[in-house]
């Protein structure tokens, strides 16, 4: 954790240093006042050379291309003219070290307030998600309804791909539509998504909720197969395990989640949670004392 805190300060460092380059340089304002002749002169040639350079364009003497270069230097000469006159006000009404020195106050106190509501807690404690789903959590509502879109577009051209079935169902899952989920896993495995162990699970996991935790039957049965697919995956041997725990079956259950305990890693969150399973599970076993 030391380490995450270290490597989080020196990207905090390197986003300021983007921030506040740019204030340290000499700020020039877009409303400029005209002090001498001289820069009233300076227009008014710039103004004529413009009226050249478009006339020679409408009569074909310059090309398009020709015409915006010397469209450029016309503007780059009016600049560097303008940069040698005073500017009115520029430092009294600049809010540039306000707004950065906010910035830098903000940064932290943001970053911190979004890991504490993204980065853990009750969320943090189901089964992982797949990347997928990840994913799909992350869209806004108009993203996931183009995506849902986008998607359904692509299925009528082709109704036989299992992966973008199961993709619309976890899209349809994020977005709390579970019955259209369940639809479009159950599309996904009529094309062969049955013999994909993610996707076994994954509608699994949503029929379960749909039956308000109830793994039983169908899910009970999707889950199987999946494990015979593919006998070490994490959500597949965490949900196996609590279906087994929740019909009393706490052989079933330790067998399933000692496995998972052997997967992952000892010092990370679903570890400890597993281990605490393992405890519980172990004291049902033992009975009462």
């Amino acid at each position: 954790m030391t380490l995450f805190y270290i490597l989080a300060a020196a990207l905090v460092v390197l986003a300021l240093a983007f921030l506040f380059v740019p204030l340290v340089r000499p700020r020039r304002s877009v409303e400029q006042r005209v002090e001498d002749p001289g820069a009233a002169t300076g227009l008014s040639i710039y103004r004529s050379q413009l009226a050249e350079l478009d006339a020679d364009r409408r009569n074909g003497v310059i090309s398009e291309a020709q015409y915006k270069a010397a469209h450029l230097d016309l503007q780059r000469s009016l600049l560097e003219m303008s940069g040698n006159e005073n500017v009115r006000g520029a430092a009294g009404r600049s809010w540039r070290w306000p707004a950065g020195l906010g910035t830098l106050a903000l940064l932290p106190i943001l970053a911190v307030l979004i890991y504490q509501g993204f980065g853990g807690g009750s969320m943090a404690l189901g089964p992982p998600q797949s990347g997928t789903q990840q994913a799909a959590t992350a869209d806004t509502p108009a993203e996931m309804e183009m995506i849902v879109a986008t998607l359904r577009e692509r299925l009528d051209q082709s109704p036989d791909d299992p992966v973008g079935w199961a993709l619309l169902g976890r899209v349809y899952k994020a977005m709390g539509q579970n019955r259209a989920s369940v639809q479009a896993y159950a599309q996904s495995i009529e094309h062969g998504g049955n013999h994909d162990a993610e996707i076994l699970i994954d509608y699994a996991d949503v029929l379960g909720s749909l039956a308000g935790g109830n793994l039983e039957g169908r899910p009970r049965d999707l889950i199987r197969r999946a494990l015979e697919i593919e006998p070490n995956h994490v959500t597949g041997l965490w949900l196996a395990g609590t279906a087994d725990f929740r019909v009393g079956n706490y052989h079933g259950a330790r067998e399933h989640w000692a496995r998972l305990a052997r997967l992952l890693p000892a010092q990370s969150e679903d570890g400890a949670i597993i281990r605490a399973n393992l405890a519980e599970v172990d004291a049902r076993i033992a009975g009462p004392e």
